[in-house]
């Protein structure tokens, strides 16, 4: 009963992914902390169409299972080391979404030509390789964010998408945003005509505008 509330927060985000069309099968995975240094994340080699709120299991920094019957996510050292490094993070989405994966094995970051990509912190960069399941995924991904504050989205080389949060809505919205803005940049790139990012002015327009209908 201690964690269920975490739990069922983590399960509905990863439903709501699999909605989205953002994780399929195995693919990706999504964590959330409590104020006690323990992580809700998705389990290990379970279907999300099989997925359950009791299956999501709960870990601390070290990754070590504090509560639940299955092994945590492969990619859980990436998570918890983000966790650390960042305390101000609340939840970590992590997708194999085909744009995003599609720019960051070409290494090309998602330049800010829209909204979504904006409201994220972009443009989106592509950080170094680090081997998927790794404590240096994690390292990379922190030093990269720590270096740039606003930022709540990048993509891992060869690998796929990372998007962070207060909280497992700014994080699925984040991830969510970053998939359309590498969808729309792909098409635009097809067009043959390179798409125009926003300038510093506009930029600067916008959040004035976004600010005021607060």
């Amino acid at each position: 009963m201690k964690y269920q509330l975490l739990r069922e927060n983590v399960y509905r985000t990863t439903m709501n992914l699999c909605e989205a069309g953002l994780i399929r099968l195995l693919a990706g995975n999504i964590s959330a902390r409590d104020q006690d240094a323990h992580v809700a994340i998705t389990p290990n080699g379970l279907e999300y169409a099989r997925l359950k709120p009791e299956d999501i299991v709960i870990v601390d920094f070290d990754g070590r299972v504090v509560d639940g019957q299955l092994k945590p996510s492969s990619e859980t050292p990436m998570h918890t080391t983000i966790y650390a490094k960042l305390p101000q993070v609340g939840a970590v989405v992590h997708t194999h979404s085909p744009y995003a994966m599609a720019l960051a094995s070409s290494v090309v970051e998602i330049p800010v030509i829209c909204l979504e990509i904006l409201s994220v912190g972009g443009p989106v960069p592509v950080v170094p390789y680090a081997c998927p399941g790794s404590r240096q995924a994690g390292i990379v991904a922190s030093e990269c964010l720590s270096a740039r504050p606003e930022l709540k989205a990048l993509m891992l080389r060869n690998h796929g998408l990372v998007a962070i949060g207060d909280d497992l809505e700014q994080a699925f919205v984040g991830a969510f945003n970053c998939e359309i803005g590498a969808q729309v940049y792909w098409i635009a790139l097809q067009t043959g005509h390179p798409p125009v990012p926003l300038t510093d002015i506009q930029i600067e327009e916008i959040h004035q505008v976004y600010q005021t209908r607060r």
